[in-house]
């Protein structure tokens, strides 16, 4: 696992910028994956390899969580390996070993970019009203950094657990990928919407988020999914053209066709002009 040991600003052309990975939304503004719901906290790239939570700040805003039945809701901006998801009660874990070694979701080998959504596994010992933190660690690759090879990454989402039937809030949780736009299959050990801890689209469709608006994973998310869809439109638009070219092209080598047959069969009695 590697750490990041330069500061969170570096000078460029007598200019102090954030240091970044890259220059589009992952990079910038979240590491490869990040919680859609609840909300992660605060992202930099220059914390988002140190463990435990990848971020310089502490628990800020909790998101209520039910006891039973919760999900937690990933947007995926590149392909991820070996996402392992745990949990640590507490008002604020400042180490790895706080977070059980006992994932609360089975570990997922692999994503795709796109959004997904896994189940908690029923939790023990945990009452309401308890404050936790639940952590995210995956490996992925930053292009240039490295040396190519894979990094451990880093996140975490603060709640505060409610009993399921005083949960009122509607999670944002969705299964889709951005090439193929459904749920990818399994390999190795991954969670596919309708196992027994990840959650299908069916039983957790839902539109909104608590805990006090969207991340920046989820707006990150929003606009992968606004440019797939006016990719689809522009797609289908240039199709109905085609199509509507390709008829009147048709429809004008008939007429010509036609128009050539008369002309060279005259009717019987007449003579074809020269």
């Amino acid at each position: 696992m590697r750490f990041l040991t330069i500061p969170v600003l570096a000078v460029t052309s007598g200019c102090v910028v954030a240091q970044t990975h890259g220059s589009g939304a992952e990079g910038t503004q979240m590491g490869p994956v990040a919680f859609l719901w609840p909300p992660d906290r605060n992202w930099t790239a220059a914390a988002d390899n140190t463990a435990p939570c990848g971020s310089p700040d502490g628990p800020s805003n909790r998101t209520e969580f039910p006891l039973s039945q919760g999900a937690v809701a990933l947007t995926i901006a590149d392909d991820a390996f070996n996402v392992a998801i745990r949990l640590a009660t507490g008002n604020d874990p400042q180490a790895q070993a706080d977070f059980i070694d006992d994932q609360v979701v089975s570990n997922v080998s692999y994503v795709d970019p796109g959004h997904q959504c896994y189940k908690l596994r029923t939790l023990d010992g945990v009452t309401a009203g308890t404050n936790a933190t639940i952590q995210m660690e995956y490996w992925a690759e930053f292009e240039g950094e490295n040396q190519g090879k894979n990094q451990s990454f880093f996140a975490c989402a603060d709640v505060t657990f409610v009993r399921a039937e005083n949960f009122n809030l509607t999670a944002p949780c969705f299964n889709v990928t951005t090439e193929e736009f459904e749920t990818p299959t399994e390999s190795g050990t991954p969670l596919s919407s309708g196992s027994a801890s990840g959650s299908s689209s069916e039983e957790s469709s839902q539109t909104s988020s608590g805990g006090g608006g969207l991340s920046t994973g989820a707006k990150a998310g929003v606009a992968v999914g606004s440019v797939i869809g006016g990719l689809v439109l522009i797609g289908l638009v240039a199709f109905l053209m085609w199509r509507r070219g390709r008829a009147t092209g048709l429809k004008g080598k008939e007429e010509y066709e036609l128009r050539a047959k008369n002309l060279g069969s005259p009717e019987p009695g007449t003579e074809q002009r020269q």
